[in-house]
């Protein structure tokens, strides 16, 4: 601001002429005249007195000065308000338009000052903004993590699983490692697979968690194919006697090319069988394996009018003096021929009542320690059998010359032999061995024939009969 000289009494005349002015009324003036009697109100002039200021107090000056002159400018302001065509205190008059504009444009000021002001300092606004920016990809990332987390379905690594046609297979056959974040409530086959079928399947498995979500994993079914019919081991002929119970299932197995058990499905027919009366009967066992492979076979029931546990009781007792657990089955049959001989001391000869069976037999022997060919085969028979050496009963073909009894041996799975107890050296010609040939037997056949003119002595059915070793 600039400022104009002036000298102290000047003003201070100005300031008193002034204060001894009477003010008028005009609320009663007409307008135009307040119009025409209107003048500018003259700037006034200050004067200082001329000395040196500080910079400080030329600031505080000029401050001082600035708002002064505000004022007056808001009185020059209110003054044409109330009197139009008053001039401002640098001489112009004041325009109502451009009033109206700089006031809208210091009202436009006003406000961008105080959004300023509310707004805060560009720094702050930055780090706002990026605040937010920041909450708002967390919570976006946030809500995505919980969307992939209660979504996010089982994982599992399948194997390739093998059976035997038939055998049954579940779906936790196929896979392992299974991992989830939620607890598992089902694993289980899209579609059954045929385990009967004749070839190898694609499986599907579907693992679902609680929160239903699934997850379908594929695998290879291999199924290992069997032609041959199962095999039913530990039938024998049956011994009874008349009146007791029959134990058809006593020691009896069956099992398939694989080694699958299947006692269990072994069937028994044994309607033909009367354990009332003495006889002869034949029982059928059958099994049927998964793929419907069947198997039959039929065993003979004997049905005696003897002491059997009598019989079983002695010989378990004989068998217990001459055998041990470190013999061989050939030791053990050869122990057994001579046991045999030595029940039964004296052959009987003559017409003697020839007994039903085996056991009927046997018991005789036991009873007379004497017999024909029959007792000693008889007793011969239940001691191999109780002591758990494969044999079999043979006979001559029928019609010839000579009536003889004897047993086919296959101890130690050696090839089947032939087994007499019945002692040959009444007829002078020694003691045969227990285990003998089919050669041994024919050569002993002819030195008989020769000498005594018994023929057919070992003449049998070979057709009827397993191969014994030559």
């Amino acid at each position: 601001m600039k400022l104009v000289s002036s000298s102290s009494r000047d003003n201070n005349k100005n300031r008193v002429n002034k204060t001894k002015q009477k003010r008028h009324d005009l609320s009663e003036v007409p307008q135009r005249h307040i119009q025409q009697t209107a003048r500018p109100v003259e700037p006034q002039e200050f004067s200082y007195p001329k000395t040196e200021l500080t910079p400080a107090q030329q600031a505080a000056l000029q401050n001082v000065l600035y708002k002064k002159e505000l004022m007056s400018d808001r009185a020059q302001r209110a003054d044409q308000a109330e009197y139009p065509g008053a001039t401002n205190r640098r001489g112009s008059e004041y325009d109502p338009a451009q009033n109206e504009a700089q006031r809208r444009r210091r009202d436009i000021h006003a406000h961008s000052n105080r959004k300023r002001k509310k707004k805060g300092s560009p720094l702050v606004g930055f780090i706002i903004t990026v605040l937010v920016a920041a909450a708002l990809v967390a919570a976006i990332y946030l809500g995505w993590s919980r969307w992939v987390f209660f979504n996010s379905p089982p994982e599992a690594d399948t194997v390739d699983h093998t059976i035997l046609i038939g055998e049954s297979v579940s779906p936790e056959n196929f896979v392992k490692n299974v991992t989830s974040d939620f607890e598992i409530i089902s694993i289980e086959f899209i579609e059954e697979p045929d385990t009967l079928a004749h070839t190898n399947q694609t499986v599907q498995i579907r693992i679902t968690d609680e929160h239903e979500n699934n997850a379908v994993f594929e695998a290879r079914l291999v199924i290992k194919i069997n032609t041959t019919p199962p095999v039913i081991e530990g039938t024998n002929t049956i011994i009874s006697r008349l009146g007791n119970p029959i134990l058809y299932r006593q020691g009896v197995s069956a099992h398939d090319d694989f080694g699958r058990d299947f006692t269990e499905l072994i069937e028994i027919d044994s309607s033909h069988v009367n354990h009332n009366e003495v006889g002869e009967y034949t029982v059928l066992y059958r099994v049927m394996d998964t793929t419907g492979l069947v198997t039959e076979v039929f065993e003979t029931v004997q049905v005696l009018n003897v002491d059997i546990d009598y019989v079983n009781e002695r010989v378990d007792e004989a068998l217990a003096e001459i055998l041990n657990d470190g013999m061989s089955q050939v030791e053990k049959a050869r122990a057994i021929q001579i046991r045999v001989q030595q029940i039964i001391s004296s052959y009987a000869t003559g017409s003697r009542t020839k007994p039903d069976n085996s056991y009927e037999g046997a018991y005789r022997a036991l009873r007379d320690r004497s017999g024909n060919c029959f007792n000693y085969y008889a007793l011969g028979e239940v001691m191999l059998t109780r002591a758990g050496i494969p044999n079999m009963e043979i006979n001559r073909i029928p019609g010839t010359d000579t009536r003889h009894r004897w047993s086919l041996i296959n101890p130690d799975n050696l090839g089947w032999h032939h087994f007499d107890a019945t002692p040959v050296a009444r007829m002078g010609f020694g003691t045969q061995t227990a285990f003998f040939t089919a050669s041994q037997a024919r050569n002993f056949t002819s030195r008989i024939q020769e000498e005594l003119g018994t023929r057919d002595f070992y003449t049998y059915d070979t057709s009827l009969y397993p191969v014994v070793v030559s």
